[in-house]
């Protein structure tokens, strides 16, 4: 189940950023807002599920079985953090900057989980083309354009909140 959780999060990032690039010369608000709700509102809601409800699954799919799963629970309530900051950035209005600092800190913080999964996939002896391409240079990348959006408004061309 969490590879199918793990999917549709990717798969609603990837929606996420090409319509971000899709309006961002048109409406750079609805870009940052899309963005803001798609890669981190809802990949992070959904990453939480993963990583709380079916950390038994997520821990096999990563190589990290335990049992004790409580870092596995600890990951999914940051990515709930970082869900909800996103998710009520955008729906209470809260502005440009608060929508930007929401992505760029998720984007910060799956940077980080790529290094880690990076350092891993080199220290151990059994590699997986899946884990170098999905989980260490995808979310790398992810997290790369995601902290685009979030520095061309903080440090760009303003981007203006949709009334």
């Amino acid at each position: 189940m969490s590879r199918w959780i793990g999917l549709s999060g990717m798969f609603i990032g990837a929606v996420g950023i090409f319509l971000g690039f899709y309006y961002l010369g048109a409406e750079p608000g609805l870009s940052l807002e899309i963005v803001t709700v798609t890669t981190v509102g809802l990949v992070g809601v959904l990453a939480f599920v993963r990583h709380f409800f079916f950390h038994e699954s997520d821990a096999r799919r990563l190589g990290w079985e335990t049992d004790r799963p409580e870092w596995a629970w600890e990951v999914g309530f940051a990515n709930l953090a970082f869900g909800a900051m996103g998710l009520l950035a955008v729906f209470a209005r809260l502005g440009t900057q608060a929508q930007a600092l929401a992505v760029l800190g998720y984007a910060i913080y799956l940077m980080q989980a790529a290094a880690l999964h990076g350092t891993q996939y080199v220290r151990e002896g059994k590699r997986s083309p899946e884990k170098l391409w999905r989980i260490v240079l995808g979310t790398a990348w992810f997290a790369a354009l995601m902290a685009f959006f979030a520095l061309k408004a903080l440090l760009g061309t303003p981007i203006g909140v949709r009334s």
